[in-house]
């Protein structure tokens, strides 16, 4: 069995756990929120930094 990682949530203050997740065309991974369900990985982040600075989200980009 691999190692476990855990952060807080941001929005719960709930335990997040590092998983996999499965997209229509390949797999990445992120921290899930055992709690509220937030899901964070570094496409949502740096879409996240884009809406602060108030820039323009280029939606049919492809995942990295």
């Amino acid at each position: 069995m691999g190692k476990l990682f855990f952060m807080k949530c941001y929005r719960c203050r709930g335990v997040m756990i590092y998983d996999k997740f499965y997209g229509p065309h390949e797999h990445y991974w992120g921290w899930k929120s055992l709690i509220c369900g937030e899901i964070v990985d570094p496409i949502i982040l740096e879409n996240r930094q884009l809406m602060r600075a108030g820039q323009e989200i280029n939606l049919r980009r492809a995942r990295r």
